[in-house]
């Protein structure tokens, strides 16, 4: 079963997407906080990480710059979301700098999020 760890503190937001994720098959990982992404990554490897810019302690920016300079976190897609940063321009500028795998501007629909899913590691 194909992991993914969703990164975000807001509550609601965080049970939309896990629930849509997990009933299309995908196993999931929760992180409130942008340590608490960065030790579960570490500890748990997942297949793709979807998180959330605004966090406390470490922002996503931050915890997408983390894993991409790691080994592992090369090939772990990152998926950044931000209700903050909406201009598309800098979405497009944040995710190549950082070399996300991509930039959804909230609210986004949930099959948005499922199908860049499906894209970058398949079907769960």
């Amino acid at each position: 079963m194909k992991r993914v760890l969703v990164v975000e503190d807001d509550p609601l937001s965080l049970n939309i997407m896990t629930t849509y994720l997990r009933a299309h098959g995908y196993d999931i990982l929760i992180a409130r906080t942008g340590q608490q992404a960065l030790d579960l990554f570490e500890l748990d490897h997942p297949d793709l990480m979807v998180v959330d810019v605004q966090l406390p302690r470490k922002n996503g920016f931050e915890v997408c710059f983390e894993v991409k300079r790691t080994d592992r976190g090369r090939s772990t897609p990152v998926l950044l979301m931000s209700a903050v940063y909406t201009d598309e321009e800098h979405a497009k500028r944040y995710s190549e700098e950082l070399h996300a795998d991509g930039y959804f501007v909230k609210p986004f629909p949930m099959m948005a999020l499922l199908g860049r899913v499906r894209a970058l590691i398949g079907e769960a």
